[in-house]
């Protein structure tokens, strides 16, 4: 619901609220938090003057955006300059309430849904400035659109989503920080007097920090206390940026990240920026979570996806590497049968003449040296064990060495009378080029088209380097945009995983297409818990991918019990990275009753509503509790560490569930009331290091 009144403008759906109002012609920021009143009648004259009590000061005073050169010091969310000027100022023109947001050029959420749109203008600048506010299930989207008016290029440095400010306070602020391998741990520090920059300049989203953060009251926890999140649905440069004045009020800036000399804006040019999602609740940390998963299941992710059980894969990466032929596959397919594997993944080296990881990039033809009989032979294998086929991809690297790259030398991403930089020995294709995106898209096409694949593991494996404009960087994100459009549309019962090097691009716009992403390179079940804890700060465990991998381990040397391998990588989309053509017995039947398990957990595990009970950042345990949403079900994982003596283990409390209903705990055979779980708790045992225990609780009638 949008009230205005007064020159008040209030949005409200009955959970949040978020209101600002026109002073001088400017937006001034007056509420953003619980909801205050849904019927607009209860607008009385005590609410509106006080949204309104703001003494007019451009160095202090909260606006909807910041600018500069007129007098607001603190850092903008928009800037441009251009021939006679240096600043804006941007003042109110209209704001009209529109049945639906308008499309964008790029991911947003889904879904038709009220919108406010406000015009503003500056009229020496010649610049239209378009604000968007849309409401959506508890949250709030905002994106911004810039129109250059006049008859003259402008120079653009700034185009942020939303500016937006919060209220005198004492905060910290939690931000997904890491690097490859160790992606998205989570940083919780004091928001400091000054300005705090989170930002990516790889052309990715990056291994380094994830376009999330959430602003957090001192005294707030995973389930209790005011939690303000926010999260870019962009795949690109991006930067948020908060700032503490001198009155202990936050402005947070969230956008799209220009470089060095930011971007021309020719005449009747628009640019828009990507769509920020902007949550409040006062229900912790973990109410905020819920809030985005539900959202992102509803609004983000393909709806051909977003209630489908994910397949249990096993992928070859781990298993055979670039070393394999026709028969070591057939063998590598056959050992997957009986245990309940819905898809078998071939992973790199399968195009071109790919033994290493120093050519054929770009060159999608099947390797025949490796597959005589292609790829038909090999997906026939699987069809006669039960299985379905999918396959590995690049699209956006190009190998030096490769036939595309000797054809087209111009294609690859560089800055003229300079030699390329080159990483894992590969440059980046330029897809701001349509040429590029319909080159790929034609050569992956192909392969698609002509096999039965159900399945694509889409990789990005470097930072993007050598560019010489900003247009560049945003031309290139929209053409990876367009190439999962056309295939999404051209194949639409492929489901396609998103990869970069781990998760180097985990971010809502590749969710989007890609309904679950690699979570990181890094299998190892220990370091896990941490990145998987992380990812789900924002993002719903559906979209996680998480394998179970061999021991030791690839990555870190660690071996790691197979049941406890299988525990963590069932808190999301269950796959497999291990030679299952040289399993024992033993490992067999364990992997057999792990996938088993997991499909009959998987709708509680997918959709259900995640509860973190202990952090392995602050203790030697890790706990996730996953809630169905009729409440009928629970499903908990429980991790500890290093085993010691005489260890003191507090009792796990649950939540979620409900107080006077009764559960059975399958594993004890106990019955147990909602409250016994949640204020008495559930005890674990662990006999070793890297133990796990795994609770199955359902809701039954009678003890």
């Amino acid at each position: 619901m949008i009230n205005i009144c007064d020159d008040i403008y209030h949005l409200t759906d009955g959970r949040i609220s978020y209101a600002f109002f026109v002073k001088d012609g400017k937006l001034v920021h007056s509420y953003f938090g619980k909801a205050l009143y849904v019927d607009p009648s209860r607008m009385n004259a005590s609410v509106l003057s006080a949204l309104k009590k703001h003494s007019f000061g451009f160095d202090w005073l909260p606006f909807e955006i910041g600018e500069t050169g007129r007098g607001d010091f603190r850092i903008p969310s928009v800037a441009v300059t251009g021939e006679g000027f240096a600043s804006t100022d941007f003042r109110f023109v209209s704001a009209e309430v529109l049945d639906d947001k308008p499309k964008l050029n790029m991911p947003s959420l889904r879904g038709k849904a009220e919108t406010l749109a406000v015009t503003l203008k500056d009229e020496v600048a010649c610049l239209e400035l378009k604000l968007y506010y849309t409401l959506y299930d508890g949250a709030l989207a905002r994106h911004t659109e810039i129109i250059n008016k006049a008859d003259k290029s402008v120079t653009l440095s700034v185009l942020d989503s939303a500016c937006t400010e919060l209220d005198i306070g004492n905060y910290d602020y939690i931000s997904l920080d890491g690097r490859w391998g160790a992606e998205c741990g989570v940083n919780r520090q004091s928001v400091p007097y000054g300005i705090v920059t989170l930002s990516s300049m790889r052309g990715v989203t990056s291994h380094q920090h994830n376009p999330f953060v959430a602003v957090v009251d001192k005294n707030a926890t995973e389930e209790s206390g005011e939690v303000y999140g926010f999260n870019l649905i962009y795949s690109g440069n991006f930067a948020v940026n908060l700032e503490r004045d001198e009155k202990s009020r936050v402005r947070v800036n969230i956008g799209m990240k220009l470089n060095g000399g930011g971007i021309s804006l020719e005449p009747g040019e628009t640019l828009i920026s990507p769509e920020l999602v902007c949550v409040y609740t006062d229900e912790g940390v973990g109410g905020m979570s819920r809030i985005f998963h539900k959202l992102y299941r509803a609004r983000l992710i393909d709806p051909r996806f977003a209630d489908l059980p994910r397949p249990v894969v096993v992928n070859s990466w781990e298993s055979v590497y670039f070393d394999f032929d026709e028969a070591k596959l057939k063998r590598f397919i056959s050992g997957a049968k009986g245990l309940g594997i819905d898809t078998v993944v071939l992973d790199d080296g399968w195009f071109g003449k790919r033994d290493a990881d120093n050519c054929s990039l770009g060159d999608w033809v099947i390797d025949r040296r490796k597959l005589p009989n292609g790829l038909t032979a090999v997906i026939d294998c699987c069809k006669q064990n039960g299985m379905k086929f999918g396959i590995w991809f690049e699209p956006e690297a190009v190998s030096p060495d490769s036939d595309l790259y000797r054809a087209h030398p111009d294609w690859a991403i560089g800055t003229a009378g300079r030699k390329g930089i080159e990483m894992r020995n590969q440059y980046v294709l330029d897809f701001s080029k349509p040429v590029v995106v319909d080159y790929i898209f034609e050569s992956m096409s192909k392969i698609l088209s002509e096999h039965d694949i159900s399945y694509v593991k889409w990789d990005m494996n470097r930072g993007i380097s050598d560019v010489t404009d900003n247009k560049l960087y945003v031309g290139y994100v929209r053409g990876v945009y367009e190439l999962y459009e056309r295939l999404s549309k051209a194949f639409p019962h492929v489901l396609i995983e998103g990869c970069s090097s781990g998760g180097g691009r985990f971010d809502p716009a590749i969710l989007y297409y890609s309904p679950m992403i690699w979570s990181s390179d890094d299998t190892d079940a220990h370091e896990r818990t941490k990145i998987q804890y992380g990812l789900s700060l924002c993002y719903p465990l559906q979209t996680l991918s998480n394998h179970v991998s061999v021991c030791p381990n690839h990555q870190t040397g660690r071996t790691v019990p197979l049941e406890t391998r299988g525990a963590v990588a069932s808190l999301g989309s269950l796959g497999y990275e291990l030679n299952v053509a040289e399993l024992s017995e033993k490992d067999r039947a364990i992997i057999k009753k792990q996938v088993a398990a997991y499909k009959s957990d998987r709708s509680v595990i997918l959709t259900g509503d995640l509860y973190r009970l202990v952090s392995p950042f602050e203790t030697d345990m890790f706990c996730e509790e996953i809630v169905s949403a009729d409440k009928k079900k629970a499903y908990v994982v429980a991790v500890n560490t290093l085993n010691k003596v005489n260890l003191p283990i507090g009792r796990i409390k649950l939540k979620g569930l409900i107080e006077d209903a009764l559960y059975l705990v399958e594993e004890s055979g106990e019955v147990m009331s909602g409250a016994e779980l949640m204020h008495f708790g559930l005890q674990p045992e662990f006999g070793c290091d890297f133990a796990a225990n795994v609770w199955h609780i359902k809701k039954c009638s009678k003890k």
